[in-house]
């Protein structure tokens, strides 16, 4: 479990994020951050050129983000204790927390890239590890019944592995529920071909995924749900030459910008893109 990439990571999305430490290591804490702060923050990374697409990732993250952290937190309302496995520096938990009403009882943010290990802040607990083996830790003693797995799946080599572990919580629960969040492999994005390619190659197999939780005793009900954006194309096209996912490391200064050019070609006819940011919502529950 890494940071989630989105449009940042995503377009808060496409954990195909990857932040970077030294960032993190500084700025985990969000209180007094200027908004442009935060967003750095939480889309820092070892590639992603900041400075470049700052005000473009707050455009893109007021456009969407709080209709999904409202979605989230409709989804796990009926939790009494929430983890977000892989939720890096805790942006997106707080902003889910503050649509639940009531708020859960308690909130752990739980990632191995974190600056420190076993610190409140906010409410939340802030805790070290990989997702797995803080699954593999719980038990009756510190019940926890409510997961949040935003696009991060991409990141589990052993997603067996995790499920067993679900349906173990659940039934020594008696109950629970999980929600992922990921990416379809055809966003429909305006991007370059070798691009929607390399995306493709890095998304959650979902058939796979899901046979691993229905054998693992697990129920899967997925939605798709469409976010509408709108950029110039000049906004996009600087958000692409700011590597704002991770797999545009992949590629050098040239061949982006050749990207680029072929993104502009054929769109010429616009000066306005219209388009959506796109997410399953799977629902993961005990049969």
């Amino acid at each position: 479990a890494s940071y989630q990439h989105c449009i940042i990571n995503n377009m808060l999305s496409y954990r195909l994020l990857r932040y970077s430490s030294s960032i993190n290591a500084s700025r985990r804490a969000m209180g007094g951050f200027h908004e442009k702060q935060i967003l750095s923050t939480y889309y820092g990374s070892d590639y992603l050129d900041a400075e470049k697409i700052d005000d473009n990732i707050c455009q893109l993250q007021k456009q969407y983000i709080h209709k999904m952290a409202d979605l989230c937190a409709n989804h796990l309302q009926s939790c009494s204790s929430i983890a977000d496995l892989g939720g890096g520096t805790g942006y997106f938990t707080r902003l889910m927390l503050q649509q639940m009403q009531p708020p859960p009882k308690r909130c752990a943010c739980v990632d191995p890239y974190l600056a420190k290990d076993d610190e409140m802040e906010g409410g939340i607990h802030f805790l070290k590890i990989d997702a797995v083996e803080y699954l593999e830790k719980l038990d009756t003693n510190n019940k926890v019944d409510g997961f949040l797995l935003k696009e991060m799946l991409h990141h589990i080599p052993d997603q067996s592995r995790l499920f067993q572990n679900l349906t173990r919580i659940f039934q020594q629960n008696g109950g629970g529920r999980a929600l992922i969040v990921t990416r379809p492999d055809n966003p429909h994005l305006p991007w370059f071909p070798r691009i929607a390619q390399v995306f493709k190659d890095s998304c959650v197999d979902i058939d796979s995924a899901k046979q691993s939780a229905e054998q693992a005793g697990l129920n899967w009900t997925q939605t798709l749900h469409d976010f509408p954006l709108e950029f110039t194309i000049d906004e996009w096209s600087d958000l692409l030459r700011g590597r704002f996912w991770s797999i545009f490391k992949e590629f050098s200064d040239e061949e982006l910008e050749e990207g680029i050019e072929y993104m502009r070609k054929q769109n010429a006819d616009k000066n306005v893109l219209h388009f959506p940011e796109r997410y399953w919502l799977i629902d993961i529950t005990l049969k």
